[in-house]
């Protein structure tokens, strides 16, 4: 297992305000990230999301890229495994918004 990968928000939506649950068109998504993290889950010990240059992203979004990864694992290892180095209090927000209503 290999000790990290980077990911970032910014560069693989390409816009400052993520937005969509789906992918379509081939337009990036929130199921986009989420792939992104449930296909590097097992091959990393730890997944660094940054969201440099994001200036808001919509709940639909955040659900779906962040906190549907609690349907295949747990918070705990959620919280083991997704660090968010670069995250501010309006991001902090809305991931902690998203992960109650799962």
């Amino acid at each position: 297992m290999e000790d990290e990968i980077k990911i970032d928000v910014y560069e693989i939506m390409g816009t400052s305000t993520p937005a969509g649950r789906t992918s379509e068109g081939g337009e990036p998504a929130g199921d986009t990230i989420k792939n992104l993290i449930l296909e590097n889950w097992d091959k990393y010990e730890k997944l660094s999301i940054y969201f440099e240059g994001v200036v808001q992203m919509t709940r639909p979004f955040v659900d779906e890229a962040f906190a549907k990864v609690l349907e295949t694992h747990s918070l705990d290892e959620f919280n083991q495994k997704l660090h968010f180095p670069d995250s501010n209090d309006r991001i902090v927000k809305s991931l902690n918004d998203a992960i109650k209503l799962r």
